[in-house]
């Protein structure tokens, strides 16, 4: 059964996103649309409203439109705590009780409500988990801003915020990170078993799917679904501190319409480390340093913060493989270590730079090296 799950929170856009679910060409497994309806006990008596409202809209058109093999479920979850405002919570209520009430085979959707799919929706992320024997995948997204005039400054922020996820998601690959994923809470899928077999869902108030995900992609068999898409609605948001919604907001208020990122340079740094790997390999005490003395010097002096020597000495010692030891190296050299690493060489040495620009350079960069599968 394939189940998708929908955090829904003072959501006026809700039934665009059930409608386009149900608009789906239907795939040979079941379909469960999980909504969470959901306030906190900080929230306005207009927010509680307009969500009582929402869940009763739904409940009118599961009524109308549920079939044996395509429903729709809500729970409508009130006084939340305060602290945990962001979408964390209701997104692992929703997937907590998909899983509770299914088995381990069933595959578990995460979306939000705020978007609409591809009418191959299910039937590509079905065929992708049994073709395939996933565990997990990630799936393509777009934030659709074609029906906006080109120079509305929302469409520009929202472009180039999208150009950005792509641009470090593609940086990530560059250097040799073994799991250079999406990771967006309204575009991926994992199974149920899976699900489990790491924990559940975070209660994060925001960044909930990227925790949660780290955890997932060491396992294995996963992949990115480019066959169908997402498409979340191109807007501002002030639910959760950062993300999608945050960062378009913040380019729209600053009046700077141009996404700033981490610049290939400091990419470059991290690649030089992950390719000396097999020499790190079970390398003497005088190997180990004469190669990492050859790295930047931004670089040298993270490592030298983090006790990389000793953690690497320790990851030696345990591993009787290259391959034991190249997966314990990036379960310590992780997505978390990666940009604790970029935000210390930025500003100094490594300035934030023009995502465009350092897209282009990424792309010369993989075109020299001949690079394979960047994109």
């Amino acid at each position: 059964m394939l189940r998708v799950v929908i955090p829904c929170y003072n959501e006026p856009e809700v039934m665009q996103t059930v409608e386009s679910l149900f608009a789906c060409r239907q795939s040979q497994a079941a379909v469960e649309i999980i909504v969470v309806v959901n306030s906190h006990a900080i929230d306005s008596a207009e927010k509680v409203a307009f969500n009582r409202l929402s869940f009763k809209l739904l409940n009118d058109y599961a009524v109308q439109h549920n079939r044996p093999d395509f429903r729709l479920t809500l729970y409508l979850e009130e006084n939340l705590p305060g602290h945990q405002t962001g979408a964390g919570l209701p997104r692992k209520i929703g997937m907590d009780n998909a899983v509770a009430h299914g088995t381990d085979d069933d595959v578990i959707i995460s979306l939000d409500a705020d978007c609409q799919v591809s009418d191959n929706y299910f039937c590509e992320i079905e065929r992708c988990f049994e073709q395939f024997g996933l565990k997990s995948a990630t799936i393509a997204f777009h934030h659709p801003t074609e029906n906006l005039p080109p120079d509305s400054p929302l469409r520009q922020a929202t472009e180039a915020y999208e150009e950005y996820l792509h641009y470090y998601r593609a940086a990530l690959e560059y250097i040799g990170f073994p799991y250079p994923y999406f990771c967006i809470g309204s575009a991926f899928a994992v199974k149920a078993k899976t699900y489990l077999q790491v924990g559940g869902m975070g209660k994060q108030q925001a960044g909930e799917d990227f925790y949660f995900l780290q955890k997932v992609f060491p396992l294995g068999k996963t992949m990115f679904i480019d066959g169908a898409c997402v498409y979340p609605a191109a807007r501002v948001s002030e639910r959760v501190p950062f993300g999608t919604g945050p960062a378009i907001a913040k380019m729209l208020q600053t009046n700077s319409l141009q996404k700033y990122s981490y610049p290939i340079a400091a990419f470059d740094d991290l690649k030089q480390l992950f390719d000396a790997l097999p020499a790190l390999y079970r390398s003497k005490s005088s190997e180990t340093t004469k190669l990492l003395q050859a790295l930047p010097d931004p670089l040298q002096n993270f490592l030298q913060a983090e006790h990389f020597f000793d953690k690497l000495a320790e990851i030696n010692q345990h591993t009787a493989t290259f391959e034991s030891f190249y997966k314990r190296f990036f379960q310590y050299f992780s997505a978390f270590k990666i940009l604790k690493y970029l935000n210390a060489s930025s500003p100094v040495p490594h300035a934030p730079a023009p995502v465009s620009e350092q897209y282009r350079l990424l792309m010369m960069r993989i075109r020299d090296g001949s690079e394979k599968n960047i994109l």
